[in-house]
């Protein structure tokens, strides 16, 4: 190769270099395989599901839960999400007590072994979604808590190691649905304030930041407000009715505060549900928005009005989602 050839190659090298900046967020490869559901319940006594929770009732139940795991995954599902809900108090079957920012040995040994559960069962992937609950809920604050900020912290770099170990692809939800809306000032605090310090020591890659419950027209409104210049890789949205509309309305939001090449993780939406991945499907088609992969709710559409929260478990029918792609 002669010396002007060598020339001519550096300078291509450094211009493809120069044209990528530094900042530019990573764009999540399609999925190889599908989506899945939330599994937090392993059971309902009608409506009844508190002291059912997996995470929490873990050592309880271990062989039903590997049971339905094999069931779902067998159904056609390769990734979960799984909600590990927490609060400043004794244990109450399905809010673990985070006093001292960590949970106690046994919650941690249970998310453990659901987490190894989940990659024998052969799960691709997951999300464990962090609910703090009852007073640690930044939304049930009328003035600013830092005791409760810090033991939330504090047990978000606790699980870290444990979720981190279990050699599954995962991410980190940093609050079911804690995206800041409308008018609520301390709770946009919170958000910037643990973003800022899950991201100076964990970065971004491993998680989505905060969930968005796409119904509420305020929340995608703060994402900017929230993330500054440093939002998140990928995105997690829920949405409940009218999937394609508030789709398309979500992605013209985030794309109006500069995330325009940021996947969508559909974290919840109606169980099962033909209209929903219709609706989804289109949406993505119309916005160009990837929708990395999407997991379900155990709620169904038109189910048991009286279980206003959960209606299905275990949540093991995908084929609706399955047939559109999901």
């Amino acid at each position: 190769m002669g010396t002007r050839t060598l020339v001519v190659v550096a300078v291509t090298l450094l211009v493809t270099t120069l044209a990528v900046p530094a900042w530019a967020d990573p764009v999540a490869p399609p999925p190889a395989v599908s989506g899945g559901s939330n599994y937090d319940y392993y059971y309902l006594d009608g409506c009844y599901r508190q002291p059912y929770q997996v995470v929490d009732a873990f050592s309880k139940a271990p062989t039903i839960i590997a049971y339905q795991l094999a069931g779902m995954k067998q159904a056609g599902q390769n990734r979960l999400s799984i909600g590990v809900y927490h609060h400043h108090g004794p244990d109450d079957g399905t809010a673990m007590d985070s006093t001292g920012g960590r949970l106690p040995p046994q919650g941690q040994q249970n998310l453990a072994g659901l987490l190894a559960d989940v990659k024998q069962a052969g799960f691709a992937e997951v999300t464990v979604v962090l609910h703090p609950s009852d007073g640690n809920d930044p939304r049930s604050w009328s003035s600013w808590q830092d005791a409760l900020y810090q033991e939330n912290w504090q047990l978000i770099q606790s699980l870290h190691p444990i979720i981190a170990a279990a050699g599954l692809q995962f991410h980190l939800d940093l609050g079911g649905e804690l995206t800041a809306s409308t008018d609520q000032s301390l709770l946009l605090r919170y958000d910037q304030q643990l973003w800022q310090a899950y991201t100076a020591e964990f970065g971004r890659a491993d998680t989505v930041g905060f969930s968005i419950n796409g119904n509420d027209p305020g929340q995608v409104l703060n994402v900017g407000k929230m993330y500054g210049a440093s939002p998140p890789s990928i995105v997690d949205m829920h949405i409940y009715g009218d999937e394609y509309g508030q789709f398309v309305y979500n992605d013209q939001q985030l794309r109006q505060q500069g995330l325009t090449t940021q996947p969508v993780i559909i974290g919840e939406a109606y169980y099962n549900d033909k209209d929903a991945a219709s609706g989804f499907a289109q949406a993505a088609r119309k916005t160009g928005r990837q929708i990395y992969y999407l997991t379900q709710w155990p709620k169904t559409r038109a189910g048991n009005t009286e279980c206003s929260r959960v209606d299905v478990a275990p949540p093991t029918a995908y084929a609706e989602y399955a047939a559109a792609g999901f």
